[in-house]
């Protein structure tokens, strides 16, 4: 059974795009994980904020918890690690492939500057959370101001 392939687009008529879109059609049929493996790819992913924590939230459904890597300073957050693929022996054929493999990355600035000696990292059923606890931003303090020869007389 044969399948039709409708494609959304506007009608710019880009014609570098068409070509791309031949390309990328072309090496689908011949060799589906040509273009599954070949760029990094980004999960999804929540920020939440509450007075004290900032809550980071991804989607990495398949992903070994030991091949997550997490890097966290004051500012940002790196998260990267890969999935594998999953191959079918035989003579398989791809009908639908959208599930990105291999290296995934994601860099995040935070809103915040946050405590890095007390980040919590969670992996549970494919969702991985990263709970940093903000710095308390610093009270104001009054200085007073010293006379000459270090006395507080005006």
């Amino acid at each position: 059974m044969g399948y039709i392939k409708i494609k959304f687009r506007n009608d710019s008529g880009k014609f570098e795009q068409e070509i791309q879109d031949v390309l990328d059609d072309m090496f689908h049929i011949a060799s589906p994980t040509f273009t599954l493996c070949e760029h990094i790819w980004r999960p999804h992913t929540d920020i939440y904020e509450t007075p004290d924590l900032i809550i980071v939230l991804l989607d990495l459904a398949g992903v070994a918890r030991d091949d997550i890597r997490l890097e966290v300073s004051r500012r940002s957050i790196k998260i990267s690690g890969k999935r594998d693929q999953h191959y079918l022996s035989g003579t398989t054929r791809y009908h639908l492939a959208e599930i990105p493999y291999g290296y995934f990355e994601r860099h995040l600035a935070l809103h915040a500057p946050v405590d890095t000696e007390t980040v919590q990292a969670i992996y549970a059923n494919g969702l991985l959370e990263v709970r940093l606890g903000k710095i308390p931003v610093e009270r104001e303090r009054r200085i007073p101001v010293m006379g000459p020869r270090g006395g507080n007389n005006p």
